[in-house]
């Protein structure tokens, strides 16, 4: 009975397994090297097909339409296919068809035909789209459709944080009708694509206004001094609070400040020219370190809101330095002068980068005191200068030279910076307005030889080079001082008016010269002024320089030249 009951068993066994490889082999060997039964492309079908022939079979078939046309509840859009659809991959459709029922795991593939016996599939090709154009296809569409949504805002009016709610508004489903345009297109149909579009909520309740309002008003009177070297950059108050959004700082509206910052001080490594002539240097390019804002830091340094940032740079050091070209002790910038001379007529604005010009590459022994006169020389039409208004005998005339205090004020303030004694300095009888644009008053010099001259002295052990640099668009002036870094480190107080007087009532004085009725200004005034500003300089705890600078400034009456010729 056992051995029956086996060989039973043992026969049924056979039986089945003989079955499996009949139906695996139904399954599998007519189909060798083909696309399996059922399988569709957009509808098409390439069932019992090799590769060649599905693939010139599908090519015939499958055309896409010229134009495709984009309905919303406002208009119809008609697109050429052929702008936003870039191509066909007919070998990788054909292989997806082809692999779906031989991916190489027989048990999977297995499963999968047994399946397609019974259920046919449908696929869809493989098309590469222009994905710009169709999004700026949608965007237009969204703007004839939609209403624009209004974000919220902060922005600084008169003095006080205005507040925009913002407004909902209604946009296409940009995610969604991208996926619409690529079903449509594949699945090979004919017809017309309904666009969906989708509200945008963007109102501030009342307690979210509130909010956002304190949020600001934080803010009012902040203010954030970037500073890298010589150079400093304000972020205000009115754009802290525009960077602000319902939930915070704007990481986005922050970056493109950054952006700004960035353009204006990267660069790259610059290597160092020494060139002299006659004891003048006549050729020189001071070496720079190449400098990158660190961005990303500077966004996390900026979102604290502190009073002062030193900008995070990254650094790369010139191949050739000032120190590999010179052995004057030429090595590093000392200290930087900057005066603007914006509104100088022709002839003022000629004489300033006529006399600039005569400081540029002038090399200070160590211990050696400069006068600005001596370097300047004569001032007369004889030498170049041209005629542009001075103040003389206590009055604003026209002279030779007029321009000449402009370079002697930026100097002054060169040799500030770098912390070097200053040996004579006067003050203008008045105040000029050249000399205040981006700074306080107090921080001129005035020159007229013989009698007032402007002299500093080089107390350092090394030689010091002064350069300068005009921008004749900008109308703006630099002075830099070279020299060896010995420690010393330089503080300027604020310029701090501590009496003013008013000007005497505008003064008219009849001119037979002038028409009668032609009023003529040939004085402007200008408000008295005692100014008060300190000048230390210190070394490694050492006092080297205290000085205490007075300017007083006169009233300055108004003139007028009254005509009165017949």
């Amino acid at each position: 009975m056992t051995k029956k009951r086996n060989k039973k068993i043992y026969l049924k066994g056979v039986v089945v397994f003989v079955g499996i490889l009949l139906l695996v082999s139904i399954i599998y060997i007519p189909f060798l090297g083909k696309i399996f039964p059922n399988i569709y492309i957009s509808g098409i079908y390439l069932g019992n097909k090799n590769d060649e022939q599905a693939e010139i079979y599908f090519k015939n078939k499958f055309i896409l339409p010229e134009k495709i046309t984009l309905v919303t509840d406002e208009s119809k859009n008609q697109v050429l296919t052929s702008e936003i659809v870039t191509s066909i991959n007919y070998q990788a459709t054909i292989d997806r068809a082809f692999n779906y029922a031989s991916s190489g795991n027989i048990f999977v593939d297995f499963v999968t035909r047994v399946s397609l016996t019974i259920k046919p599939v449908d696929l869809l090709p493989i098309i590469s789209f222009n994905e710009d154009k169709l999004l700026e296809t949608l965007l237009i569409i969204s703007d004839k459709a939609g209403t624009k949504p209004v974000y919220p805002s902060a922005s600084k009016v008169n003095g006080a944080v205005v507040i925009n709610e913002g407004k909902d508004g209604v946009e296409v489903d940009i995610k969604k009708a991208r996926q619409d345009v690529g079903s449509y297109l594949a699945s090979n149909l004919n017809g017309e694509i309904q666009i969906s579009l989708k509200e945008i909520k963007t109102k501030l309740s009342g307690f979210e206004t509130e909010k956002f309002q304190a949020n600001a008003d934080k803010l009012l009177g902040k203010k954030i001094e970037l500073k890298l070297d010589y150079d400093t950059i304000i972020i205000s108050d009115s754009e802290l609070i525009s960077f602000l959004t319902p939930t915070g700082f704007s990481d986005e509206l922050i970056k493109e400040k950054i952006l700004e910052i960035s353009k204006k001080l990267n660069r790259s490594p610059q290597d160092s020219v020494f060139m002299v002539e006659n004891g003048t240097v006549i050729e020189f390019t001071p070496s720079k370190d190449g400098i990158i804002v660190d961005e990303n830091q500077l966004l996390i340094m900026i979102k604290d809101v502190p009073s002062e940032i030193n900008i995070p740079v990254i650094k790369t050091s010139p191949k050739i330095k000032n120190e590999d070209v010179n052995n004057l002790g030429i090595k590093t910038l000392l200290g930087k002068g900057f005066s603007n001379f914006k509104g100088s007529i022709p002839n003022r604005i000629y004489n300033v980068n006529l006399a600039q010009s005569k400081f540029r590459g002038i090399l200070v022994p160590p211990n050696e005191t400069v006068s600005f006169n001596d370097i300047l020389g004569d001032v007369s039409n004889l030498t170049g200068y041209k005629a542009a208004y001075v103040i003389k005998d206590g009055k604003t005339v026209l002279g030779d030279g007029g321009g000449v205090c402009q370079v002697s004020t930026t100097l002054f303030r060169a040799v500030l910076s770098a912390g070097l004694p200053v040996v004579e300095r006067r003050a203008h009888a008045y105040r000029v307005g050249y000399y205040e644009q981006g700074f306080g008053p107090g921080l001129d010099a005035t020159v007229y030889s013989p009698t007032t001259d402007f002299k500093f002295k080089n107390d350092t052990s090394a030689h010091i080079l002064i350069q300068t640099e005009i921008d004749l668009n900008n109308l703006s002036l630099t002075f830099e001082i070279y020299g060896t870094d010995d420690g010393r480190v330089a503080t300027t107080s604020k310029p701090i008016i501590t009496s003013s007087t008013a000007p005497a009532e505008d003064l008219y004085v009849d001119d037979p010269t002038l028409p009668v009725g032609q009023i003529k200004q040939i004085e402007h005034r200008a408000y008295g002024a005692k100014v008060i500003f300190d000048y230390k300089v210190t070394r490694n705890g050492e006092e080297l320089i205290n000085q205490k600078f007075i300017s007083n400034y006169r009233p300055w009456q108004a003139v007028y030249l009254r005509g009165t010729a017949q």
